[in-house]
């Protein structure tokens, strides 16, 4: 009898792990649909286990406006500013490729203001309530964990600064160098620097321009310079006048700033004594452009 009990009592522990295994297994998320969004505030970092989330044909119904290559494991959130400001969402940190699509009220096709991969920004209005869907735009690894990590953020303006030196050096075959200095902060990849020269040889007209390639978005002040080759004639040591322009972009505006000077060419065979100090320019954040981030593959 004492061993019919032992063995009943063993039964009956292993006909338990399968109810114990399966109360721990991961259930489909709260936010899984709209009608559950979480509540976000402003500055907010909140990261989420996604990898039970589901996507549905109402998910590719709100992409119609959207090039998003896929919608899966989608999972909600919400937020309404109380002052109307430039924010930024970003799920650039999320452990698998992340995308946002965000709607003003409601979640409709129609009511898409903003959609892209990895961080987007837009210009909210107080009181207004936004939904924000967070998804894997891939569609890669349908199984694979989706561990979300999900910023809101105030999206600062770009502040850009540029400044031309003072000298710069005519080459003999015709072309001409100017330099300067540059700073830029609170921008994406999406920037360049341009400059013009122009010198009067009687009533010729020589003038050109040129880009100083790529620009560094780090804050710190950095040297530019464009070699630049006119189509009106050649230039020759003397006086100039030199512009450049820098812009920058950020997720929601981008910023310019110039400055114009008057610059002395020296002959190229005497560069190394016409480096001078550069002069200072515009440096306040002007233009305003709103900017659309896209997938790689989008067409549109």
């Amino acid at each position: 009898m004492h061993g019919m009990r032992l063995f009943m009592a063993g039964m009956f522990a292993v006909a338990l792990v399968p109810l114990g295994a399966g109360a721990a297994s991961a259930a489909v998320p709260d936010n899984d649909e709209s009608t559950g969004a979480r509540v976000l505030n402003l500055g907010d970092h909140v990261t989420q286990d996604a990898t039970e989330a589901t996507t549905n044909a109402g998910d590719d119904a709100l992409r119609v406006k959207c090039p998003a290559p896929a919608t899966g494991n989608s999972v909600w959130y919400q937020f309404t500013p109380s002052l109307g400001r430039k924010v930024a969402i970003d799920v650039s940190l999320s452990d698998y490729s992340a995308g946002l699509m965000v709607f003003q009220d409601t979640p409709t096709a129609d009511s898409l203001v903003a959609c892209g991969p990895g961080v987007v920004g837009l210009p909210v209005i107080a009181g207004t309530t936004y939904f924000v869907m967070a998804f894997e735009d891939s569609g890669a690894d349908p199984d694979g964990p989706r561990d979300l990590d999900l910023r809101l953020r105030t999206a600062p303006t770009p502040v850009v600064h540029v400044a031309v030196a003072k000298g710069g050096v005519a080459y003999h075959r015709g072309a001409a160098k100017i330099h300067g200095t540059y700073s830029c902060r609170h921008a994406g990849d999406f920037a360049g620097l341009d400059a013009h020269l122009l010198q009067l040889a009687g009533r010729l007209r020589i003038q050109g321009d040129g880009g100083g390639g790529g620009v560094t978005c780090d804050g710190t002040r950095h040297g530019w310079s464009v070699r630049v080759v006119s189509a009106w004639g050649t230039y020759a040591r003397g006086y100039a006048v030199a512009r450049a322009s820098i812009f920058a972009c950020g997720v929601v505006e981008c910023s310019t700033a110039s400055v114009r000077r008057r610059v002395h060419l020296g002959w190229a065979s005497g560069s190394g004594r016409w480096m001078g100090h550069p002069t200072t320019g515009v440096t306040l954040p002007r233009a305003t452009v709103p900017m659309q981030t896209r997938w790689p593959s989008s067409s549109q």
